[in-house]
C-alpha cells in the first residue's frame, strides 16, 4: 500500500514546505467491479431464493479470483441509491503475478511460432491492465476465471473497470493542447515522444493507440488534398465539376488507403501484435467455449475449441444475416426518402392551414424515427452477432461493426444521393405532381410566379406533368446539394464537438447538483484544479484518503463505457463526404481538416474526462473500416464520374431543340442532362409522371450514364492496384520493420509446439496468498453490506 501521510502528533517550528502530490490511486488497484445485491421486483416475488443467489454469487466471485493466486481483494460498500445497492470489489496484481502473465503470454505467441520482440519489466500500465482483464474474462481453458459481466452466472457483475491515471492523463491532455505541441496532426504524427515510457502507447490499451494513430495519419493526408482543393475552388468556375480535381480525389483515396494499409502493418511489427488476431491466440469468448461444452473440460487448449468450431455453420449464418441487413435498409431506405419528399416538396407546395408548421414536420419525423430505428436495428444486429456466435471478442466486434455502420451510412449518404439523382435534375416535374395531388385532395397550393432563374410555369402542352391545373410549379432550390453538404461538413461537426465535450460536463452539473453532492462554485474549482488535486483539500488521515479514493471510484463508475465505433464511424463517414461529393464543394476537404485537427485533442479529453478507462486486447489492423475505407473510395470514383456527366456545363451551350424544361440548368448546360431530362418529361404520364422510367426512350437515354460509372469503376481498380505495388515498394520493402519482421520469424522458426509445455508450466505457478490489512480486507466488508442490506429490509 503507498505510504499516506499521517497527521502530527505534536507541534513544531513551521518550516515551509511544498505540500506532496496527492495520489488519486493511493492502494494500486488494477480494477474495479461492482457487485449488484440489489432486490428487485422479480426478486422480491421468491425473496429467500434470491437472497441466497447474491450471497452465493459474491462468494464465488470472490473464491474465483483469490483462487487463481497472485491476487488481493478488497470489497467496499457501494454508494448508488435504493433499490441500486451493489458491493465494490477492488483487485490488484502482485508483481510477480504481472510477470508471470507477460511470460505466459510471450510462450504463447511462442509456441503459435509468432513474433516475440523483447519486452521490458515491468510492463507498460496499459499491458498491466490488459493482462489482468484477460485474467478475469478469459475461458478457464486459457487459464481465465471467464467473468462475463452481466450474462449467466455472472448475471449480477454489472462490469470490470480500470481506474483513471489522472496524472498520465492531464500530461496527455496538456501536451496536446496548453502544452504547445501544437504540431501533432498538423505537420507531423504521433512521434517518438507519444510512445516512449508514460506516452500514448504506455497508457493506452492497442485499440486505442492504432485509433489515434490511423486518425493522425488520415488528418496529415487531408493536407495536400485540401491546398489543391482551395486552389480549384479559387481558379475554376463555379459549379464547374472539373474532371482533373476528380481523378486528384480518386488518387488521394487510392493512395490514403493503401499507405495506412502498410503503416498498421509496420505498427503491429513495433508493438509486437503482428499476428495477435489469429483466433489460437487471442482470447477466446467464454460463451463460445461453453456453447462447445468445453468449459468443464480439463486438460483442452484453446487450440481445440478453434478445431472442434464449426466455420460453415458460422459462415452460413453471416450469410443469412444479408437479406434481414437488406431488408432493415430498404425500410430505413423507405422512411427517409418520405422524410425526403415531406421536406423538399410538400413542405413547400402546401399553402394552407398551418403552413408555418408543415416545414418543421420532417425534421420532428427525423428527430423521432430515425434513432428509433436506428437503434432497434443495432440491437437486432447485436442478436444476429451473438447467433453467429464468433469465437473471439475481436472477431464478434468486426461482424457488429460491418453490420451496425450500414445503416450509419444510409442515413449519412442517402438523403445527398437523392438531391444529386433525384431532386436537382427532376425536381420540378416531382413539384407539380405533388402539387397537383394536394390540389387534387382539396388542400390549397402555393402558386409561385415563373421566371428564368428558379421557376417554370406549367404547360398546357402535351406531356406537362402540372397539365390544365392552372397552378404554377414552385421554385427548386438548386443549391440544395451544397446547402446540405456545408451542413454535414461543418454544422454537425460543430454540433458533434459540443455533444461529445460540453454536454457531459453540463450532464454531470446537473446531476451532482441536483443530488446535492456540488454547487457552482465547487464545480468552477474543480475544473480548474490540476491532476495534483490543486485547489483541494489534502487528506491527512486514512480515512480522509480512502474517502478521496472511492470518491474518484464513484465518479469513474458513473461513466459509459468507452466504445471506438463512434469515433471511426465518424471519421470515416467524413472519408465519405470528401471522397465522394468534394468534386460538389471542394472546400470540404479544408473543413474536414480543421474538424480534425480539434477532433484529435477532443477525443484524448473525451477518453480522459467523460468515459471509463479504455481496456481493450491486442489488435493489429483496424479491422472491417478498412475494407470500408477502399469501398468509399471506389464508389467516390464511380459518384465523381457520373456527377461530372450529368452537371459538368458544355463547352458550348446546347441547341434551344434539346434543352431540357428543367429550371435548374439554363444555358450554358450539360447536354446529356438535358437529353436525360427532355427524354423523361416528352414521355411522361398525365396521371403519373414516374412511370416513364420502364418506357424504352427513358431507359435508353440512362445507358450512357451506366457506361460512363461502369468505365469509372474498372478505371479505378487499375490506379487503386498501380497506387497499392507503388506504396507496396516504397514503404514497406525494405523498411526497418520488414527486415524486423523477418528477424523475428527466423529467431521463432521449428514449427508449432505444444501449448502444454510451456504454457502450463507458467500458468501452474502457486503464488503464495496475499497478506491482508487495511484497505485490503478481503471479503470481509462487502460481506457485511450484503448482510446488513437484507437485514434491514
Amino acid at each position: 500500500m503507498a505510504h499516506v501521510p499521517a497527521s502530527p502528533t505534536a507541534p513544531g517550528p513551521p518550516v515551509p514546505h511544498t505540500p506532496a502530490p496527492v495520489v488519486d490511486n493511493p492502494y494500486d488497484v488494477d480494477l474495479v467491479v461492482p457487485y449488484s445485491i440489489a432486490l428487485g421486483k422479480k426478486d422480491l416475488k421468491n425473496r429467500t431464493k434470491a437472497e441466497l443467489e447474491i450471497k452465493e454469487g459474491y462468494e464465488q466471485l470472490l473464491r474465483a479470483i483469490e483462487g487463481h493466486g497472485g491476487f488481493k481483494v478488497a470489497t467496499k460498500p457501494g454508494r448508488a441509491g435504493k433499490g441500486q445497492e451493489e458491493v465494490w470489489v477492488f483487485i490488484s496484481a502482485s508483481e510477480e503475478k504481472v510477470e508471470r502473465l507477460v511470460e505466459e503470454e510471450r510462450q504463447m505467441d511462442a509456441a503459435h511460432n509468432l513474433p516475440t520482440p523483447p519486452v521490458t519489466f515491468p510492463p507498460s500500465p496499459a499491458t498491466r491492465l490488459r493482462l489482468i482483464y484477460n485474467v478475469l474474462t478469459a475461458p478457464a481453458l486459457q487459464g481465465g476465471l471467464g467473468i462475463t459481466p452481466g450474462r449467466g452466472r455472472w448475471s449480477r457483475v454489472k462490469s470490470i473497470m480500470a481506474l483513471h491515471d489522472e496524472a498520465a492523463d492531464h500530461q496527455w491532455i496538456e501536451k496536446w493542447t496548453t502544452g504547445g505541441d501544437w504540431k501533432v496532426g498538423l505537420t507531423k504524427g504521433l512521434d517518438e515522444d507519444t510512445q516512449r515510457s508514460g506516452g500514448l502507447g504506455d497508457q493506452q490499451p492497442p485499440p486505442v493507440h492504432l485509433y489515434f494513430d490511423f486518425l493522425t495519419t488520415y488528418t496529415l493526408s487531408l493536407l495536400p488534398i485540401s491546398v489543391i482543393s482551395v486552389l480549384f475552388y479559387l481558379f475554376t468556375p463555379a459549379d464547374s465539376y472539373p474532371p482533373l480535381y476528380a481523378f486528384l480525389l480518386s488518387v488521394y483515396a487510392s493512395v490514403f488507403v493503401a499507405i495506412w494499409r502498410v503503416k498498421q502493418r509496420k505498427f503491429a511489427v513495433r508493438w509486437g501484435t503482428i499476428g495477435c488476431e489469429s483466433m489460437a491466440i487471442s482470447r477466446l469468448r467464454p460463451e463460445y467455449v461453453a456453447s462447445l461444452g468445453f468449459d468443464e473440460k480439463k486438460d483442452l487448449q484453446a487450440v481445440d475449441a478453434i478445431q472442434a468450431g464449426n466455420e460453415l455453420k458460422r459462415d452460413t449464418k453471416v450469410a443469412a444475416s444479408v437479406p434481414v441487413i437488406v431488408a432493415c435498409g430498404v425500410g430505413l431506405g423507405i422512411v427517409l426518402m418520405g422524410i425526403f419528399v415531406l421536406e423538399a416538396f410538400v413542405g413547400e407546395a402546401y399553402d394552407g392551414y398551418g403552413k408555418e408548421i408543415v416545414p418543421l414536420i420532417p425534421t420532428a419525423l427525423f428527430s423521432l424515427l430515425v434513432p428509433q430505428i436506428v437503434a432497434g436495428y443495432g440491437y437486432l444486429a447485436e442478436l444476429m452477432v451473438k447467433w453467429e456466435d464468433h469465437p473471439t471478442p475481436t472477431g464478434e466486434e468486426k461482424s457488429l461493426t460491418a453490420k451496425t455502420f450500414a445503416m450509419n451510412a444510409i442515413v449519412a449518404y442517402l438523403g445527398l444521393f437523392l438531391s444529386a439523382y433525384v431532386y436537382i435534375p427532376f425536381g420540378s416535374f416531382i413539384m407539380g405532381h405533388v402539387q397537383n395531388k394536394l390540389a387534387g385532395q382539396g388542400f390549397s397550393v402555393e402558386k409561385v410566379a415563373g421566371s428564368g432563374n428558379g421557376t417554370v410555369q406549367t404547360e398546357t402542352g402535351p406531356g406537362s406533368p402540372a397539365r390544365g391545373t392552372g397552378i404554377d410549379k414552385a421554385a427548386i432550390n438548386g443549391g440544395r446539394l451544397k446547402s446540405q453538404l456545408f451542413a454535414y461538413t461543418v454544422t454537425n461537426q460543430v454540433v458533434n464537438a459540443f455533444l461529445e465535450l460540453g454536454l457531459p460536463y453540463i450532464l454531470r452539473f446537473i446531476n451532482e447538483w441536483r443530488a446535492g453532492k456540488t454547487t457552482l462554485k465547487e464545480a468552477i474549482t474543480r475544473r480548474g484544479s490540476g491532476p495534483n488535486g490543486a485547489g483541494e483539500k489534502t487528506p491527512v488521515t486514512e480515512d480522509d484518503v480512502e474517502k478521496r479514493f472511492l470518491d474518484k471510484v464513484e465518479r469513474e463508475l458513473e461513466l459509459p463505457e468507452y466504445t471506438l465505433f463512434t469515433d471511426y464511424a465518424e471519421m470515416v463517414t467524413q472519408f465519405g463526404y470528401v471522397t465522394l461529393w468534394s468534386i460538389v464543394w471542394p472546400l470540404a476537404p479544408i473543413f474536414a481538416l480543421i474538424n480534425n485537427y480539434i477532433e484529435l485533442r477532443s477525443d484524448a479529453l473525451k477518453i480522459c474526462k467523460h468515459v471509463r478507462r479504455p481496456v481493450g486486447d491486442r489488435v493489429e489492423t483496424i479491422g472491417s473500416w478498412l475494407d470500408t475505407l477502399g469501398l468509399i473510395s471506389w464508389l467516390g470514383a464511380v459518384t465523381s464520374s457520373t456527377l461530372i456527366y450529368l452537371f459538368r456545363p458544355a463547352p458550348e451551350g446546347p441547341s434551344l431543340d434539346s434543352q431540357s424544361a428543367n429550371p435548374n440548368f439554363p444555358l450554358p448546360g450539360s447536354h446529356a442532362l438535358s437529353h436525360i431530362v427532355s427524354t423523361f418529361h416528352e414521355h411522361s404520364s398525365p396521371a403519373n409522371p414516374f412511370t416513364s422510367w420502364i418506357n424504352v426512350h427513358t431507359l435508353e437515354s440512362l445507358v450512357p450514364l451506366a457506361l460512363i460509372a461502369l468505365g469509372a469503376s474498372h478505371g479505378f481498380l487499375v490506379l487503386r492496384w498501380v497506387v497499392e505495388g507503388t506504396v507496396e515498394r516504397v514503404w514497406w520493402r525494405g523498411s526497418w520493420e520488414e527486415r524486423e519482421l523477418g528477424r523475428l520469424r527466423a529467431g521463432g522458426a521449428g514449427g508449432v509446439r505444444s501449448e502444454s509445455s510451456a504454457v502450463q508450466e507458467v500458468r501452474e505457478k502457486v503464488f503464495a496468498p496475499e497478506v491482508l490489512g487495511g484497505f485490503w480486507n478481503g471479503g470481509e466488508e462487502g460481506a457485511r453490506e450484503i448482510a446488513r442490506l437484507f437485514k434491514a429490509e
